[in-house]
């Protein structure tokens, strides 16, 4: 790359274009477009440094390195791959700003390093109820503990992602937030706690936290950074902020006549979308308010529907709004609490005084029996304030790109019950049963997920625990792996209820199996038999075989229900762990955790 000519146009002398032209020569692109971010912070601490040296003519290399000499440490704990990706973004926007940044997942991070940080973004999601995600629960432990130090030389921002529907939305977030600043920590940029639509949150936190760190070192803003999205031929980018209407090209119940179960088997169609996928990503998927609930609500508040309300997506009529926009079920925390101060409840507010008692009291609920028990004569906006705008439900993709080409399959397990003298239904998973047909279409976006993907290395073993719908990404992996014709030992764990009705995908299975995709499959259907058995079951039976694969370098995989199903899974390996290794439980526990910490177990579940 020649750019001495250029230089000699500029307003250097020989010498300096020489020097220039040979420090710029060999770079790439990306290179080359750092320096100017870097630059651009560069040339704008010039005044400042004049101020000080008192010289107007010169400014010295080392006198702009006093000014820029802020580093930032970004710490992200990730559960889905989230955290990781907005940490990355974060760092990136430094860069371009001229900052030092250095970027580290929990686990890895050493906390004697605590003692010289002096500017600390933390980003980390909470998994299950409260709980830190695996990533970053040492460090966790360690702040919580007695051996956690003084930092009161740290300046510090925290995000947290969560999703407001569960009682403890954002709690590692908000446990970090208090313990730095209780070890003396100066809180840099205030909290931010970003629900599952997190984009445009997380976004304002990052300049916040940015532009508080030029603050302090001098530094002045400069452009933003662009995430990267994929962008099709038509030049429209199609992410979670600009959805993409996918048409439904095939939508089959897998589920057997006579299944006490309804699980729907969808292929959507994203030709001309430029969206791409790999196997352990998920889609987001956004569904709508039954009409039969939208009418209950309405004729509960005395409200016609035909008001005109202002929704963070303009002026449009209540029905609408609450068809679309908003979500009648389930009951929030948060919803909870908007409707308690509105309607200034007495029992509202002791109820959420009490975390055990509010866990009892929103499971099973919406908003119409909030309403028919605590009766409130609302204007049309008021309603609307007090509601949890829609979020999407994400399904694990069922699909690899590189088999089905413009197409994404999802396997949803459509969810109805009765609760408080009601039938009721999930919002998203009844949408699609009974509301989108064949060509209609859906609004999706992918959300990609670091946490669970297929070893980086092809001949790496792979041990895959699904159960129901949990089954949805071991589909994905073995499409892959037919396609990419790879041929490593693979072992599925399946369980649903009954075998003639809900063996789900099993012709697939069976393929795979004659195919040698699939080495080994071990099943279980929990109502045919007397005595109930589940995943966890065939694994103990199979106890010495899964420990040989696990010590012969072996990937676990777990997807499904998080309540119960990954616990006792869990449980199991432990139990397998402890009897095939002849070790401690907590030697076991160990053995489990450095299985996380170098992803070799990994987990998608909800």
């Amino acid at each position: 790359m020649e750019l001495k000519k250029g230089l000699e146009r500029g307003p250097f002398n020989d010498k300096q274009a020489e020097e220039l032209n040979n420090a710029l020569s060999g770079l790439d692109s990306e290179q080359l477009h750092w320096l100017s971010g870097y630059f651009s912070g560069f040339t704008q601490t010039v005044s400042a440094v004049m101020a000080t040296t008192g010289n107007e003519s010169t400014v010295s290399l080392n006198a702009i390195a006093d000014v820029k000499s802020e580093k930032i440490n970004i710490l992200f704990g990730s559960h889905t791959g989230n955290s990781e990706v907005l940490a990355m973004n974060l760092a990136t926007q430094a860069k371009e700003r001229g900052l030092e940044v250095n970027v580290s997942d929990m686990a890895s991070f050493k906390t004697r390093d605590l003692k010289t940080i002096k500017n600390l973004a933390i980003v980390v999601s909470t998994h299950g109820l409260g709980e830190p995600p695996v990533q970053a629960e040492d460090l966790h432990k360690y702040l919580h503990g007695k051996k956690a130090p003084n930092l009161s030389h740290v300046n510090f921002s925290v995000l947290g992602l969560g999703d407001s529907s569960y009682v403890d939305f954002c709690q590692t977030g908000k446990d970090f937030d208090a313990v730095l600043e209780k070890l003396g920590a100066k809180r840099l940029a205030p909290r931010q706690d970003c629900d599952v639509d997190y984009e445009e949150e997380a976004e304002v936190w990052q300049k916040v936290f940015l532009d508080a760190i030029a603050q302090t070192s001098g530094e002045v803003s400069t452009s933003e950074n662009q995430n990267g999205v994929t962008v099709p031929v038509n030049g429209i980018k199609y992410d979670k902020k600009n959805l993409f209407e996918a048409t439904i090209l095939e939508k089959i119940n897998l589920n057997a006549t006579g299944s006490s179960k309804e699980t729907i088997h969808l292929e959507l169609d994203l030709a001309g979308s430029g969206i791409t996928y790999e196997p352990g990503d998920a889609l987001g998927v956004y569904g709508s308010n039954s009409s039969k609930l939208v009418q209950a609500v309405l004729e509960a508040t005395n409200l016609e529907g035909r008001e005109i309300v202002i929704t963070d997506k303009g002026e449009k009529t209540l029905l609408d709004a609450l068809t679309y926009d908003y979500e009648l079920t389930p009951l929030s925390k948060t919803t909870l609490s908007k409707y308690a101060e509105l309607t200034n409840s007495t029992r509202l507010k002791k109820i959420l005084t009490d975390n055990k008692v509010l866990t009892q009291f929103l499971p099973g609920r919406d908003i119409l029996d909030l309403v028919e028990e605590e009766p409130y004569r609302f204007l049309p906006n008021e309603l609307i304030s007090v509601l949890r705008k829609n979020t999407p439900r994400m399904y694990s993709i069922a699909s690899s790109q590189e088999a089905v080409e413009d197409e994404v399959h999802l396997l949803v397990s459509v969810v109805r019950y009765n609760a408080f003298g009601r039938d009721k239904e999930g919002l998203c998973s009844a949408s699609l049963a009974d509301q989108f047909e064949v060509d209609d279409k859906v609004k999706v976006f992918v959300d990609k997920n670091t946490r669970f993907k297929l070893p980086k290395n092809p001949d790496a073993p792979i041990i895959m625990v699904g159960p129901g719908t949990g089954i949805a990404p071991f589909r994905a992996f073995m499409q892959h792996l037919e396609v990419s014709e790879k041929r490593a030992p693979s072992w599925l764990f399946f369980g649903d209820r009954n075998f003639t009705t809900d063996f789900l995908y099993q012709t697939e299975w069976q393929q795979y199996l004659k195919e040698g995709v699939l080495t080994k499959v071990d099943v279980a259907f929990s109502r045919d038999q007397a005595n109930k058995q589940y995943v966890q079951h065939r694994m103990l039976e199979n106890s010495k075989e899964l420990y040989y694969w696990l010590e012969n370098g072996a990937h676990f995989y777990v997807c499904g229900d998080a309540k119960k199903m990954a616990k006792d899974v869990d449980l199991a390996l432990k139990q397998i762990i402890q009897q095939q290794g002849g070790v401690t439980l907590e030697k076991a526990e160990e053995y489990i955790k450095n299985l996380q910490l170098s992803n070799r177990y990994q987990a998608d579940i909800y």
